[in-house]
């Protein structure tokens, strides 16, 4: 994601996941802090420093051990540090992750340093259920949206719709039946079926030029399958059934 410019006094991070929610904090953080011509460089001393976790100006808010919310005392010592002015940087960056474990308490003593704290206050609100946080911290703060996430391949998920794959669309009709016989009596859970259906889906699409005939058949009949929930078990219809909209 393209960083603001300019950057604002706060940010309200939501989207992603937790690692990039947190990586987009981390840029912000050397841009405010960055002593290079175009922020954030990654090579000066304090893009280093924020990278090491080491920078002075640097405050990170959490949860206490063993504790689920960020308290408003917590708050109120971030509150009372802002009003001291930054040790060797330009600014002074506080990041809340993640802020909507902040109870009520916390949030309004939060609001007023955000309505009113020093020009050299930043604040990076990092978020995963940002209706927990109060309309009035939330209109504070720029809003930044990350796209989700796309889980990771699962490897083993793709050998198997490889191999399914391939007997749906070079096999004969009888090693068609004892694969997906196979796979049923295996009792795949609901969502394992879903994931493995669209799997297998997306493999006979790419290789559709090299079986068109029957590639377009496989995916009629998977598309019936997953319209019709023939791939749930317990709707009491066999995988097999594949095989006759196929051969």
């Amino acid at each position: 994601m393209e960083l603001p410019n300019p950057l604002s006094h706060a940010y309200l991070i939501t989207g992603g996941g937790g690692d990039s929610r947190a990586a987009l904090a981390n840029r912000l953080t050397a841009a405010y802090l960055c002593e290079g011509e175009r922020p954030p460089c990654g090579a000066c001393r304090a893009c280093r420093k924020v990278s090491a976790g080491t920078h002075p100006d640097v405050s990170r808010i959490a949860p206490a051990p063993g504790k689920r919310e960020i308290a408003v005392d917590q708050v109120r010592a971030l509150r009372a540090d802002a009003y001291v002015r930054p040790n060797e940087g330009k600014r002074k960056v506080y990041i809340l992750d993640p802020a909507d474990a902040m109870n009520p308490s916390a949030q309004n003593a939060l609001l007023k340093v955000l309505e009113e704290g020093p020009a050299y206050a930043a604040f990076l609100l990092l978020a995963d259920q940002p209706g927990r946080l109060l309309d009035t911290v939330r209109s504070r703060c720029e809003p930044l949206t990350l796209p989700p996430e796309t889980p990771a391949p699962d490897p083993e998920l793709q050998a198997q719709a490889a191999a399914l794959a391939e007997v749906l669309l070079t096999g004969d009709e009888l090693s068609a039946a004892r694969a997906l016989v196979e796979l049923e009596l295996q009792k795949p859970k609901s969502d394992q079926l879903s994931a493995l259906l669209a799997e297998v889906e997306a493999q006979t699409s790419r290789r559709l030029t090299a079986h068109p005939q029957r590639g377009a058949k496989v995916l009629r009949a998977l598309k019936a399958c997953r319209d019709s929930a023939v791939f749930n078990p317990g709707a009491g219809l066999t995988l097999g059934l594949l095989v006759t909209s196929i051969f």
